[in-house]
């Protein structure tokens, strides 16, 4: 049974609806917007015109903000950018967890979170994620900030991994090592895929979908191992 597909966050939020309603907003939801205009905005000069022509200018210019603002909510542009790849995790993470109530039981939800897992480096997500990995490399203030960022990003997939695929692989010992593998896995095949689409590709998620309960008990002997 294939995955539920991952559709695009619900644009209308509650400030908004209660704009519609007429609803006088407070003064954080205002905060709120201002930095949710400023992130949707990072995003999408990201996407667009990638990491060298994303300058906290063309951030400010795209969310029609003031530079204050700005600089209020983010004094420099490593910090907006690196929450700009959090914004989108998070939103990717609100659509999953939405998806786990409609995922089938037994082997067939273990493929099915395995191939949403790899829907997720198919879109902005990954794109952001790579430009900005790739400017890191040779950026001494993206650098850390971007690390640390990831370390915590990790923990979230991890966290919501647990939760999609149900108790018995949740509470698997070998869950978070198999889950490493299978995102390093995804990120080498997702870099092959800017360049070209390969077929191959496919074909190494489904051999991958087979292996994933081998290695969940592999890793989990292994860990066994480590304690004894």
């Amino acid at each position: 049974m294939p995955a539920p597909r991952l559709e695009p966050a619900d644009s209308t939020r509650p400030a908004e609806r209660q704009r519609r309603a007429g609803v006088p907003r407070t003064q954080q939801q205002r905060r709120d917007e201002t930095r949710r205009a400023l992130l949707d905005a990072a995003v999408e000069s990201l996407i667009e015109v990638g990491f060298a022509r994303t300058t906290t200018l063309e951030v400010q210019r795209r969310a029609s903000v003031s530079r204050g603002a700005l600089l209020h909510h983010f004094p420099s542009k490593a910090e907006l950018l690196v929450a700009a790849v959090d914004h989108l995790a998070y939103m990717r993470g609100a659509q999953l967890k939405a998806l786990a109530s409609e995922l089938p039981e037994g082997r067939a939800r273990t493929d099915a979170v395995l191939d949403l897992l790899w829907q997720c480096f198919s879109g902005e997500f990954f794109q952001v994620a790579m430009e900005l990995r790739t400017a890191a490399r040779t950026d001494p203030e993206l650098r850390p900030v971007l690390v640390a960022a990831e370390r915590v990003l990790r923990e979230r997939i991890i966290g919501q991994a647990r939760t999609l695929f149900g108790k018995d692989v949740a509470e698997h010992a070998g869950l978070e090592r198999a889950l490493d593998l299978t995102l390093q896995l995804m990120i080498g095949a997702a870099m092959t895929r800017v360049l070209h689409e390969d077929p191959r590709l496919r074909e190494l998620i489904e051999d991958w979908k087979q292996l994933f309960p081998t290695v969940l008990t592999h890793s989990a002997t292994k860990r066994r191992k480590a304690k004894s």
